[in-house]
């Protein structure tokens, strides 16, 4: 029964009014009506608070998530700041050492061509003694005196003659 029938509803007139049997009936009617209405209310509205209460839920979740994100935000931010200066300092580490690790090779090339050059100038100073000792010992092996030496039997044999022979001539 729907609000307008209800409302506009007659009952038939009896002797001394309305017929009461009719309107308890139709009061009992609207009772039912009423009851269902009022269950199905009390139905929605428990499904509407239940929902409420799921709404606020994800709004819960929602606003724990969004707050999570910030927080994983500046985390992740924070890292990015740290792990870059970090960087610039491995950066400068390295830049340091390169620089110490040049100009210790640099020290050590000059070094090294300092000690080739001395060693090239005493390679020519032993080169030249020893081209020296060398024509020397050539001079030696060209003189005469080796002549000599080589026939110094012979000429000992001669000179053994020549003192018998002044021995006798002394002893004479």
């Amino acid at each position: 029964m729907d609000r307008e029938e209800a409302v506009n509803r007659r009952f038939p007139t009896v002797y001394r009014g309305l017929d009461e049997q009719e309107v308890r009936t139709h009061l009992r009617a609207l009772q039912a009506e009423i009851d269902q209405r009022d269950e199905k209310i009390r139905q929605l509205e428990g499904m509407l608070d239940e929902k409420e209460e799921n709404l606020n839920s994800f709004r819960n979740v929602e606003t724990s998530i969004n707050e999570a994100i910030l927080t994983a935000q500046r985390a992740g931010d924070e890292a990015k700041r740290t792990a870059q200066a970090r960087a610039e300092e491995i950066l400068k580490s390295a830049e340091a050492e390169r620089e110490r690790i040049v100009s210790e090779s640099l020290a050590r090339a000059r070094h090294i061509a300092s000690q080739t050059e001395d060693m090239k100038r005493q390679s020519k100073i032993f080169r030249a003694r020893f081209k020296m000792l060398v024509e020397a010992q050539l001079d030696l092996l060209k003189s005469d005196d080796w002549d000599y030496l080589l026939d110094f039997e012979t000429n000992q044999e001669h000179r053994v003659d020549d003192l018998e022979a002044a021995e006798q001539d002394q002893n004479e």
